[in-house]
Formats: structure tokens, sequence, C-alpha cells
């Protein structure tokens, strides 16, 4: 009661508050049912006013929806009406935590867990558990989509456990005194063969693993992160479209995704570019024409105009990238195709164009518009005051309404036009987009390290302690010693794969992920400067009271 206004006039007590549009036929329900429990001789009366400050905001969650709330709220709440980051972080966030922590093993120990946590609902929900088990119990089904993505994740990569599985690769490695760990022979010579899906097994134990896996992962990092932060503009565009921020859609959305795109929406064009062009092919057609020919090695080198340009010439796309912005050296010109160097440079010009449009067109339209108001201000002002002035009397003392209405006009709507401060706000803004679009495209490379970093550590738990503790026992007949040491590899295998794998290796991947849609993501189109709607509830103020 003690937030009610009491109105001497009408002497009844008046109370404002939010009420979501949906349930506004519930509240006037609950107030006439109360209405006819206490008998009372005046009915309680529910009107709509309109309101002068900002609705707080309001997003009805189930339980499978709150965790993603609870994430995106701890960043910031949404202003009203502003678009809600959660229904994107559903899909979004346990992906990039797959992207980290792919392989199957993991992913279905992780499934179990999340199984466990959603068959205790009817046992905990709405009951007092200990502190740490509430935490995941609350992420129950995030921990689930995690768990589902490490594993379509890991068949990608094909590892279970650190280990690949062969479902019908084109090649088999060589056993034999003569043969080391890298040597395979070709079992299909179908030029056209594929593995099914995901990564071939032989790449495991070849002599260039690190340097396939480094390359496709940190190329599909680069992919990820380039779509989500476009997505993220895409957003920031729809919010200028619902709030009619025209300057925002023309001078913000268009340079920024221009900039975006002439930089590092090329870098993924030549990426994809890249992976397209058949650089094995080249060879053979390469030496198919020197045989036909019956070149010498001098002779090669001076055709080298009419022969393709193979692996050994295939570009670093970071030295491309480079060569946007400093001239290339001798030779290394049109690496990708013909009139790159061209394209490369139309793309930099755009990119550098878009800049001082971010900066400085949206500030000069505000102060334009500002000036025409002020002068449209000015304008009614004076013709209010010749029409005034006739019926005042040569005592000074007017014959119209004294309401004022000459006040309060100077500053168009009431706040202070500051020029200066917009155009530094909008300056910032610009430099933070530009620094930040090479920062936030190097920061999703976190992916591609996780990710390695995580394949890496499995393995060395697999050859230096299970493997290793397996294979002292093999050489001897001692039936006790080896049933000791598979015992004891096991153990450790498991104990480590838990606690460093598992807990370590998973809290690792939450908080990069979480990272990359807070700050990677989330910043190109989220305000995050709302305020949350707090249901009255008489069981909550009671538990406070407690």
């Amino acid at each position: 009661m003690n937030k009610f206004n009491y109105d001497l006039g009408r002497k009844c007590l008046i109370a404002e508050g939010w009420v979501p549009k949906a349930s506004v036929n519930e509240v006037a329900a609950c107030l006439r049912i109360g209405n006819e429990r206490s008998n009372a001789a005046v009915p309680s009366i529910l009107s709509m006013i309109k309101a002068k400050d900002e609705p707080p905001t309001y997003f009805k969650t189930n339980k499978f929806t709150y965790a993603f709330q609870a994430m995106v709220d701890s960043y910031g709440i949404a202003r009203y009406r502003e678009i809600n980051p959660a229904v994107f972080t559903i899909v979004t966030f346990p992906y990039e935590f797959g992207i980290m922590f792919g392989d199957m093993g993991h992913g279905f120990l992780l499934f179990l867990f999340a199984l466990l946590l959603i068959r205790k609902e009817k046992d905990w929900e709405g009951k007092k558990i200990h502190e740490m088990i509430e935490m995941f119990y609350g992420g129950r089904y995030l921990i689930l989509l995690m768990a589902i993505f490490a594993f379509y994740q890991g068949i990608l990569y094909n590892e279970f456990f650190s280990l690949p599985m062969n479902f019908g690769s084109a090649w088999a490695l060589q056993v034999g005194k003569n043969f080391d760990n890298s040597t395979f022979t070709r079992l299909d010579f179908t030029p056209s063969k594929t593995y099914a899906f995901g990564v071939d097994p032989v790449w495991k134990g070849a002599t260039n693993e690190l340097l396939y896996y480094n390359s496709m992962k940190m190329k599909m990092s680069i992919l990820v992160g380039v779509i989500q932060m476009t997505l993220g503009l895409f957003l920031h565009l729809f919010n200028a479209l619902h709030f009619k921020q025209w300057y925002d859609v023309w001078f913000e959305f268009i340079p920024k995704v221009l900039f975006l795109m002439c930089i590092f929406g090329y870098l993924c064009f030549m990426i994809v570019f890249k992976w397209c062009t058949d650089y094995r092919g080249q060879d053979n057609a390469n030496s198919l024409w020197i045989k036909q020919n019956n070149w010498t090695q001098l002779q090669v080198a001076n055709h080298t105009d009419s022969l393709f340009k193979g692996t050994s010439k295939a570009p670093v796309l970071l030295n491309e990238l480079i060569f946007m912005v400093l001239p290339p050296p001798a030779g290394e010109k049109d690496n990708l195709y013909a009139n790159q160097s061209v394209v490369q440079t139309a793309l930099v010009a755009v990119a550098f164009v878009c800049v001082p449009i971010m900066m400085c067109a949206k500030p000069a339209l505000l102060l334009r518009d500002h000036k025409r108001s002020v002068s449209r201000v000015r304008h009614t002002e004076e013709h209010t005051d010749s029409e005034v002035a006739p019926m005042i009397n040569d005592d000074g003392h007017g014959h119209g309404n004294d309401n004022g209405n000459g006040g309060g006009h100077g500053h168009g709507h009431g706040e202070e036009f500051q020029f200066s401060e917009i155009m530094v706000h909008q300056a910032l803004e610009t430099i933070e987009f530009v620094l930040g679009s090479v920062s936030h495209t190097a920061s999703y490379l976190r992916l591609w390290a996780l990710s390695l970093a995580h394949s890496e550590l499995a393995t060395v738990i697999w050859d230096k302690l299970m493997f290793l503790l397996i294979s002292i026992a093999l050489p001897g007949d001692n039936f006790f010693l080896r049933a000791i040491c598979v015992f004891v590899g096991h153990s450790v295998f498991f104990f480590f794969t838990l606690l460093v794998m598992m807990f370590m290796e998973g809290l690792s991947a939450f908080l990069h992920a979480l990272r990359l849609h807070w700050v990677e993501f989330q910043s190109k189109f989220y305000k995050g400067d709302g305020r949350i709607f707090l249901p009255f509830s008489y069981h909550k103020l009671l538990n406070e009271e407690e």
C-alpha cells in the first residue's frame, strides 16, 4: 500500500504500473475476483494511461529459452522494442561452442550429463539445491544443444576421443619395415572419390596433418566470423527501420556493410575461390605438357608463362590481403585471377570512402535539421508576437491568455543540441567500427585456436597416457601386469578426460563463445541500455524480508 498515491478529491488510492499488453485482461479478471471476495462497495478500476517514460523490456521465456535470455541480459537489458539477440544466440552459441569443442566422444559425455539434469526436473524443480548444481541445472537445455553441436562438429572433424574412424576412405596406411607412420597407398583411383562426410581419417598421422587442420580450421573461423558480424549489421538495419532512424540506414548501415565486405568479405571470397581451384589438377596438367614437349628443367624455367601455377605457386591469402594496400613484389601480381589488382584497388577505394561518410554525414545532417528547427520555431514565435501585440493596452496589460506559449522552445524538443558532443560520439563509433572490423575478425580465430588445442590435447592424453601405459605390458606375457596396466591406463585416461577435457576445456570454450557473442556480435547492433520489467509479486517481497 505504500506504493499507492492518495487522491484527496476522490478519496481513493491510485497506483501506476506497467502491464504486458497480453496480460491486461488477466489483470482485470484478478481485480474483479478480488472485489467479489472482499465484498468491496467500490470496485477497482483499471484504465490505460499514456506514459511519458520509455516502457521496460519484457521477454516471455520458458525453461528452454531461459538460459539464453539470461546470457544476453548479463550483458545488458534490451531497449523497448529493440531486437532481442537471444533468438539468434539459441543457434549461434551452441554452434560456436561445438566448433571449439568438436569431438564425438566428448560431445556424447556432455549429452549424457544434460540428459541427467533434464531427467531430474521433477525432483529438483522449485526446490532448494546446491548453488553449483543449480547453475548447471538452470542451463540444462543450453548444455544439451552444446552437446549436440559438439557431437556434430566431431563428426565433421572425424574425431572420437581424438581417434579417427574410417567409413570408406580412398587411402590406406601402409604397414611394414620399409614404411613409416605417414605412408599411405591409394585404394580407389577414381579422381572424384572423396570421403563421405567430414575429414578423411588418413589426415590423422600424416606428416602434413597440422598444416591441413590449421588451414581448414583457420579459414572456417574467418568465414563464420564474417557471416556473424554481417548478421549483426543487418540486425542494426532492422532496428533502424523499426525506429525510423533513416540516417542510421543510409549513413551507418550501408557504409559499414560496404567497408566490411570490401575488406573481409573479399577475404572470404578469396578463401572460397582458392578452395574451388584445383591446384593438384594444374600440377598434373603441367607434368603432362612437359612430357609431351620433352622440356628440360631450363626449358621449363623459360616457359613458366605457358604453364599453370600449380600447388608450388598457390597464393598465400594473408599476403594477398596485405597486397590490397601495399604494392605486391614482382611476379606476385594477379595470383588468383586476371585483373585481381584492379579489383582490389577499387575495393580499397570504396572502403576508404566509407570512413568519412560514417564519421561526418550523420552529424552534419543532424546539425542541418537542428538549424531548420530553430529557424522554424523563431518564425512561429515572431508570427505569434505580431498577432498578440494589438491585444496589449497602453498600460501593458494583455487581454489574452497567459499560458507562456513563448517559453521553452529555444532548444527544439527541450534538449540542448550539442554538435561537438554528437561529432565526438560519431567519430568514436566510426573508429571503433573500423578498428573493430580488424580486431573482431582476428578474434574469431579463437575458434581455430581452441579447436586445435582441444584436438591436440585429446591426442596427447590418448597417446601419452592410455596407449603408453597399455603398450608397456604388451611385450611381456604376464597377465597380471597387463591387467594392472590396462586398468591404470583406462583410469588415468578417464580421469584426465573428465577433469581436463570436459570441465576445463568445456568451460574455456563456453567463455570464449560467450565473449564472441557479447563483443563481436552484439556490439554491431545491440545497445543493451534498457531496463527490465519486474512484475509485482508478494512472494518475492516476503522472501526478501526473510
